[in-house]
């Protein structure tokens, strides 16, 4: 009984008239409507992105392997212990430009174009803190398995310098073309609602990010494939949307099919759910005049992949402070498994990893005015979080003849075909791997549009 009046309820406001119009995200302009022939907007973003996170690494209580540290260690057994323990403090600091130009093609039907300029983006990796609490430790070279003090007998080597002197990057960034289309319009029809289709394709037009230059291109083709509804009533406009990102690498990229029993390549495909609601305390549709508030949740999920991460710069820096053929065989140098047979065996990575999959989680608040027929104004600030995930994760390979193991080099039973040539053990190893917890990331959006 319950759930049929929640049915006729929704029934019910779906169809109770209100002022015409969609949701800034379901609304899509057109061409050759009438007397109006043709629609064009062009906006300017600026946007500000302020990411900060606590960077742990595992840490291997086991007393036949390592010397006991009972302040890191008090609990752990004659079994041994597996904890995570933090080491660094991540920032970053991107300031770009958006502009973005959208272009009425015919009825409902619009193309979008979008060219980010990256102003800059300024990274920051040190040792993590107490967080202002003197019962906690702070790490300093003495503590730290990622720059620990050359005289350790465990990591004689840095795994890269803390602090690190990370590039500053800029420039032009991967356009977006997208095409947008509204087969059911309320302004067309007051009794019905907005539903908008999205089909759009970031390319890869941006310098490919590699350690040693400014870029900040990622060097992959992304298939966009979206949808959204909105329904706007009197003083409320809700609306939800889902997204899908499929991702493939360009030819000219740092995601390399190496063969053999390599697991992952590419980054991993992402989905996204948002749901909010407009509320519009004026509207003036004479005058073109509108004020609105743009609350808004959402989720996204990333699929586990091949990718940058916090750290990419840091991972490729070690090339520089880290010698392989140093003392114990320099277990702490990032460089990739030596039981493979592929080129890359022994050299130093380039930076990218395997990321665990994880979802990032979050809530936005703008502000919006239609101060002309011409004109928009836009603001608003976006609050995320990412679930803690590896981002040093990648498998060592593949049993393929049954054994239990992935043998090395040495063993009787060892092959080639089972290795995984992007393993890097000095931080994919169970034991040493790295991890991102902690994260929030303040985004800053205010743009300026022309209409016409």
């Amino acid at each position: 009984m319950f759930s049929r009046r929640l049915q006729v309820l929704i029934c019910a406001l779906w169809l109770i008239p209100g002022l015409t119009g969609a949701a800034e995200l379901t609304n899509v302009i057109d061409a050759a409507d009438g007397d109006d022939l043709y629609d064009f907007i062009a906006r300017v973003m600026y946007r500000r992105v302020q990411r900060g996170a606590k960077i742990t690494r595992e840490y291997s209580c086991d007393p036949s392997t390592r010397a006991y540290d009972l302040t890191t260690c008090p609990g752990a057994g004659p079994a041994g212990e597996l904890l995570e323990v933090k080491e660094l403090r991540y920032e970053h600091v991107i300031q770009e430009i958006v502009p973005e130009l959208r272009f009425g093609i015919w009825h409902d039907l619009e193309l979008l174009v979008e060219m980010p300029i990256v102003l800059e983006k300024h990274q920051t990796v040190e040792f993590a803190g107490n967080d202002g609490d003197p019962t906690k430790p702070v790490i300093t070279p003495e503590n730290s398995s990622i720059a620990p003090r050359l005289s350790d007998v465990d990591d004689p080597e840095n795994l890269f310098d803390v602090p690190t002197n990370l590039p500053t990057r800029a420039g032009f960034g991967d356009m977006l073309f997208m095409l947008r289309f509204s087969p059911l319009s309320q302004e067309r029809d007051p009794q019905r609602g907005e539903w908008t289709l999205e089909l759009g394709y970031r390319a890869p037009t941006g310098q490919v990010a590699r350690f040693g230059n400014e870029g900040v291109g990622r060097g992959v083709h992304e298939v966009i494939m979206g949808t959204s509804l909105s329904r706007r009533f009197k003083y409320v406009d809700p609306y939800m949307s889902l997204k899908g990102f499929l991702v493939f690498p360009s030819k000219d990229t740092l995601f390399k099919d190496y063969g053999s029993s390599q697991n992952l390549i590419a980054p991993g495909h992402r989905a996204r759910f948002e749901l909010g609601s407009e509320i519009i305390p004026y509207h003036d549709p004479k005058k073109h005049i509108r004020f609105f508030v743009d609350l808004r949740l959402g989720a996204t999920y990333h699929a586990e992949g091949r990718d940058y991460s916090e750290l990419f710069d840091a991972f490729a820096s070690a090339s520089k402070t880290c010698d392989p053929n140093g003392q114990d065989g320099a277990s702490n140098c990032p460089t990739y498994t030596e039981n493979s047979d592929i080129m890359i065996a022994g050299q130093f990575t380039d930076g990218i990893t395997d990321v665990e999959e994880y979802l990032t989680l979050g809530g936005r608040f703008g502000l919006g005015a239609y101060l002309s027929e011409y004109v928009r104004f836009e603001f608003n600030l976006n609050l995320e979080h990412d679930t803690e995930h590896f981002i040093t994760n990648a498998d060592i390979g593949k049993d393929l003849n049954n054994s239990g193991l992935v043998e090395g080099k040495g063993d009787p039973k060892y092959s080639a075909a089972e290795q995984n040539p992007t393993y890097v053990p000095a931080y994919d190893t169970v034991g040493r791997r790295i991890r991102v917890e902690e994260t929030m990331v303040f985004t800053l959006n205010v743009g300026l549009s022309g209409i016409f």
